[in-house]
């Protein structure tokens, strides 16, 4: 767990630095300086871009950490890797030429509801393009054990530029519709940023060759987008929806309550940019029983990581409400039910590391369509009677039964889960914390509150999960840095 501990600390840095500057990003420069219809444009924009993203990637990003490793002679690396850069553009030609040749019907349809959305519908393709090459170079480089770097650029780099969008637009040097098109701007550099390490890290001779395992390759890809396809449906599917049916105004409070909640997704995916090599290094030399440790040992780290974000998020929330517009409160059981379905990647540890570069991964996307189905299913039901709450709803029961079906499928097929009595001890603390602390609020300004209460949860969190011993690695850090 060495280079676990390493890598993920730093990725947890880098991911919670990449966090304050979207708060600052989401919850103060957009509130003043975009209007709620621009708020909620942005959101939609990024959106609809990620649910689009898995397809543009043919999957790749997911297809060089699996077999990267399998490929031993610099030949066969270099024909992997160039055939690796060249087939999603068997998918990104045609979606071009179709969303040119039906423009303005596709504007059309999406406008329905906002006739905002419509003007900006070629920010979407370009954004999920850039999006595409960019974790295929990040997994140029992960499959190195080098994630750190790409892990600044994938988190740090856009809040930071579009901190300085934002700033440009407050001083009146852009608009919101330049604004808008920034967005597209910083993922086209932070897209060469990426390649820029890629090529630094290892430099391939282009290579037109058959290579080995070719079909098996392809076949592979087109589960990985159906996977990612399913993966992102599911966390993205909501705001899509919600452009058909409310206000932009409202999906930007929904993308509010969304953000807070995806703070409590941080240690997952700091963990996870090194997981995800390791644990397929761990199935290309048959080394089982690295994989069900490292399972029980990421799930565990997570959960007490994560459960500690949760009860600082949940304790304060209230207050933190009462420090933005009162019309944003409307939002505030979105972040309960987001924040469950966030807390649940945490709880289940490298399984999706385990699923994506091992062959139970065909089977999962059975079980992942056929909830997406639901998810849409509950979509249209829930957001015309309950709003944003229908749509959280919606996501937080999809996913949910998504994450568990998957963990239970790799418990039946492996005999392995992810979970020890440390793990029911960590939750047990943190039910018990949030039960003591949510309903209890100073009489003093927010700020003070938050603040107060952050330190006193600290305090006890802390000691708690250190007296109970839940987790060796995260003793050892309490002993380093806390005499």
């Amino acid at each position: 767990m060495g280079i676990v501990i390493k890598q993920s600390g730093w990725n947890l840095a880098i991911t919670g630095l990449g966090f304050v500057l979207g708060a600052l990003n989401v919850l103060i420069l957009a509130q003043v300086y975009l209007t709620d219809d621009y708020y909620g444009l942005w959101n939609y924009i990024l959106s609809s871009a990620f649910l689009y993203f898995p397809l543009m990637s043919f999957g790749i990003h997911n297809t060089i950490v699996k077999y990267y490793s399998s490929y031993k002679t610099k030949e066969e690396k270099d024909a992997f890797l160039t055939q690796m850069l060249l087939w999603p553009l068997g998918i990104i030609i045609p979606i071009v030429t179709v969303i040119y040749l039906f423009e303005s019907q596709i504007a059309a349809y999406i406008s329905d509801k906002n006739v905002l959305t419509g003007t900006y519908l070629w920010c979407i393709p370009i954004i999920a393009i850039f999006q595409a090459y960019f974790e295929i170079f990040y997994a140029w480089v992960k499959v190195h054990m080098k994630t750190i770097g790409g892990n600044f650029l994938k988190e740090v780099f856009y809040r930071a530029a579009a901190l300085v969008s934002l700033l440009m637009l407050a001083a009146g040097w852009i608009d919101q519709e330049q604004f808008i098109y920034s967005i597209v701007i910083i993922y086209g550099l932070r897209v060469l940023l990426m390649k820029l390490m890629a090529f630094s890290t290892y430099w391939p001779s282009l290579k037109i060759k058959q290579i080995a395992n070719r079909k098996q390759l392809f076949n592979y890809c087109i589960f990985m987008i159906i996977a990612g396809s399913i993966s992102t449906a599911l966390i993205d599917l909501d705001k899509f929806m919600l452009n058909q049916y409310i206000d932009l105004d409202k999906i930007g409070y929904y993308g509010i309550a969304v953000f807070i909640a995806t703070v409590i997704a941080v240690p997952a995916r700091g963990m996870a940019q090194i997981t995800h090599p390791l644990t397929a290094g761990h199935f290309n030399s048959n080394a089982m029983d690295q994989v069900e440790q490292l399972y029980k040992r990421s799930s565990l780290n997570l959960t007490i990581i994560a459960g500690f974000l949760m009860v600082i998020i949940i304790c304060n929330l209230n207050e933190f409400y009462n420090l933005m517009q009162p019309e944003t409160r409307v939002a505030l059981p979105v972040v309960f039910l987001i924040g469950l379905t966030k807390f649940s990647e945490n709880l289940l540890g490298s399984n999706n590391a385990i699923l994506y570069n091992s062959e139970l991964y065909k089977v999962t996307l059975c079980m992942g369509l056929a909830l997406t189905i639901a998810a849409i299913g509950l979509n249209w039901l829930l957001i015309p009677k309950l709003g944003i709450i229908g749509a959280a709803i919606a996501t937080c029961v999809a996913y949910l039964c998504y994450a568990f079906a998957k963990a239970y499928y790799v418990f039946y097929k492996l005999r392995m889960h992810p979970w020890t009595s440390k793990t029911w001890n960590s939750l047990l603390l943190i039910a018990v914390i949030i039960g003591v602390f949510y309903f209890w609020d100073f009489s003093w300004h927010p700020i003070l509150n938050i603040a107060l209460k952050s330190i006193l949860i600290s305090f006890f969190y802390v000691i708690a999960t250190y007296k109970m011993k839940n987790s060796k690695e995260i003793n050892f850090i309490i002993k380093k840095y806390i005499p």
